[in-house]
């Protein structure tokens, strides 16, 4: 098939859904045009299909790499089974990438594995050496025998002492390989070539393929991802731009000649926050101070061991000063911020104190600081190199990594930055194993364009799909798009008498009065409603895990069905299950879970996993500091209420639709989906003034919500499941 619809040859369902075809066209046309293409689709429009069919149809036709890349483990597995119905039909070559930590079999770090990975490679080269030598040996010794010529005992002898020295020089560099990469490398690819693109195979199908023969499923993977035509991984691999750059070198590849396609790319922004955000622990700075002191004779005088010792004292100081009372006894194994700069002014104390103090010491300014840090970052580079080579000869059992290059690049970077509304600085503190308080400095990435731009300005393009990524502009800007785009945006097809949508008008639950007696009053008894009338499983996402756990202590006594409890900091897996099964098995129970924990997207509960999802209050994630000073940098870039938008509403909203889009996952699916909180009626900019939520909701989705009064819930569930019986 050629032509403009050749793509519907990647298009393994016989029908499309409504919209599919007209997704897959314009998609098509953006993609031949190198746009960026925004593409919010409800579920039921059938996302992945419709951008993975053009993006291949483009792949082959100009010879491109399509990489689909998610955060949840969920649509991972949704890419494979898509992968596997594309493949019957096309030849296609599918490989599934996750991290070398998923697949190395020693769990040893990457760098660690580069210099086995050397080894290996000479340990290979040395055979062949010794392989010849052993050849020439024969060859000498066959000729004496028939020429009895004195000149070839001389070179037999010292063959023979070449040899010996060989073997033993082999034995050493094994000893430091990879056997597993040893492995790899005398094996026949072409075996395995065949058997991985003769279907979509898993890590985990690798990892055994490669364990049976004693070998390493992660460097068997890598040699054959250049013939690969479509790559499905993580959004780190994409967004790390130090394994991004890995990546297309195992492609054979650059930027230009690859599609990338975001799944929930609602959630880029931050995933892209956490690849550029900087921490450095007094642990650290310690240890380089250490490294300098045994240094010396290398490093004599340098100015460096100053400025660590100053700012690691200056860390100490800061956080045992700022504690308050009772507030050091809360301070456990999980990080614990400290404020030291406001987020709004950022008027960081950590750099203003240790500026003082460098020029007290007799630093002229920044820039002489700037001058010793840049001397001492090339000093620990020198130093690199050394334990590199001290790892790969054998004569270090561990790797050993530059402290000094570490806290000086920190450093560095934290005197240009800490006071850009770009970063924020923070103090973090926790104990160690033995029970002490010990100190971190962290430059948190407000505006994380700095990793996405590059990346959207470098590929050929990229599709950014999501049931939750309108508004388009606020995408734009804050990953930094400045290509021409391409938006779609497609409402459910799923019959509309399948489901019911209703805002009950009960108070606004904000925090300063979720504890009066009126509104809890007013929610318990709709949840009890809710819970008593719906024919199957029930959500109930709260606006925090504090809040999911105080309702389930009060309502648990009061209901005839099985409840869960989703805690944070606990593994949901365990929970979700038994719940997912009750609910199959045509039973009842309630999950009380939280807005922004690991329940509330990415999860399937249709059919009889879920019947009815209620959203209690709007659940604006914490407003701490970091939300604070992101708040305070879009503000700066876009202008003064765009932050609030931006960095709180938005998200928030997002949230709490992908929240609502846990049921109702097919067609022939029905289910109820409950907003309990006066903020959302259509009527509550009138009540509620700045405080209402319902104009944010898409116009599609507005026009779905019914405001209901908190006594007449139940009789709207009884009606629907009647009608859905």
């Amino acid at each position: 098939m050629s032509g403009q619809r050749g793509y519907l040859r990647y298009f393994p369902k016989e029908h499309c859904y409504p919209n599919q075809q007209d997704a897959m066209e314009k998609i098509y046309s953006a993609l031949l045009r190198k746009e960026i293409i925004l593409f919010e689709g409800a579920c039921g429009t059938g996302k992945t299909l419709s951008s993975l069919a053009p993006a291949l149809f483009v792949g082959k036709q100009l010879e491109k790499t399509v990489i689909i890349a998610t955060n949840v483990h969920q649509q991972m597995v949704q890419f494979i089974s898509e992968a596997k119905e594309i493949k019957r039909g096309n030849d296609v070559k599918v490989a599934v990438v996750k991290g070398k930590a998923a697949m190395c079999p020693h769990e040893v770090d990457y760098e660690e594995c580069r210099l086995k990975r050397e080894n290996t490679f000479e340990l290979i080269e040395l055979e062949k050496e010794l392989d010849l030598k052993k050849k020439e040996l024969k060859s000498a010794s066959e000729n004496y025998k028939r020429s009895k010529d004195p000149a070839l005992i001389a070179l037999r002898d010292a063959l023979f002492n070449e040899i010996e020295a060989a073997e033993q020089k082999t034995r050493g560099v094994r000893e430091r390989a990879c056997n597993d990469l040893y492995e790899v490398l005398r094996f026949e690819s072409e075996v395995f070539r065949q058997w991985l693109f003769a279907d979509v195979r898993t890590p985990e199908e690798i990892n055994e393929y490669a364990t049976k023969k004693g070998m390493c499923g992660y460097e068997l993977l890598k040699r054959e991802l250049k013939h690969a035509d479509l790559i499905i991984c993580n959004f780190h691999h994409v967004l790390s731009a130090e394994i991004f750059a890995t990546l297309l070198t195992w492609l054979d590849k650059e930027p230009q000649d690859v599609i990338v396609i975001f799944d929930e790319a609602h959630n880029l922004e931050s995933a892209a926050r956490s690849h550029s955000s900087m921490t450095i622990t007094e642990h650290t700075i310690e240890k380089a101070i250490a490294e300098i002191e045994a240094n010396q004779d290398q490093m004599p005088e340098s100015r460096a061991f100053d400025l660590f010792k100053m700012l690691n004292e200056i860390i100490r100081e800061t956080y045992n000063n700022r504690f308050k009372f009772g507030e050091r006894e809360r301070v456990g194994r999980i990080w614990y911020d400290m404020r030291i700069s406001d987020p709004y002014e950022r008027n960081d104390m950590v750099r203003g104190r240790f500026m003082r103090q460098a020029l007290e010491l007799g630093f002229k300014d920044e820039a002489a600081m700037q001058l010793v840090l840049s001397e001492a970052s090339e000093f620990g580079k020198t130093l690199d190199e050394e334990y590199k080579e001290q790892y790969k000869k054998g004569l270090s059992k561990i790797l050993k990594r530059s402290h000094i290059r570490y806290a000086a690049d920190f450093l560095s970077s934290y005197l240009v930055l800490s006071n850009d509304y770009r970063y924020y600085p923070i103090m973090n503190v926790r104990r160690d194993p033995n029970d002490q308080i010990y100190g971190r400095l962290e430059l948190f990435t407000c505006i994380p364009s700095n990793v996405t731009e590059p990346l959207f300005a470098s590929v050929f393009s990229i599709i950014l799909m999501s049931a939750t990524l309108r508004p388009f502009d606020m995408v734009k800007a804050t990953l930094g798009i400045k290509r021409e785009t391409c938006e779609l945006s497609y409402v459910t097809s799923f019959p509309p008498e399948r489901r019911l949508t209703i805002a009950v008008d009960v108070p606004p639950l904000f925090a300063r009065s979720r504890d009066d007696p009126h509104a809890l009053e007013a929610v318990e008894q709709v949840l009890l409603d809710s819970i008593e009338n719906s024919r199957g499983n029930v959500i109930i996402f709260f606006q925090s895990a504090a809040e999911a756990r105080k309702y389930y202590s009060k309502l648990g006594d009061n209901l005839n069905v099985p409840t869960f409890l989703d805690e944070a900091g606990v593994s949901s897996h365990v929970v979700r299950e038994a719940f997912f099964e009750l609910g199959e098995k045509g039973g009842k129970g309630v999950l009380f879970s939280y807005l922004w924990g690991t329940l509330s997207e990415g999860v399937d509960f249709r059919d009889g996993r879920g019947r009815t999802v209620i959203i209690v209050g709007v659940g604006y994630p914490a407003l701490n500091d970091r939300m604070n000073a992101v708040e305070s940098a879009y503000d700066h870039s876009y202008g003064f209420g765009a932050g609030w938008d931006y960095a709180v509403q938005i998200p928030t909203i997002r949230k709490i639709r992908q929240a609502m889009g846990r049921v109702v996952r097919s067609p022939m699916d029905h289910g109820v989906r409950i907003l309990l909180d006066g903020r959302f009626l259509s009527e509550s900019r009138q009540r509620y003034g700045k405080f209402a939520v319902f104009e944010i909701f898409p116009p599609d989705e507005r026009e779905e919500l019914v405001d209901v009064q908190p006594e007449k819930v139940k009789f709207s569930l009884i009606n629907f499941f009647q009608d859905n019986s």
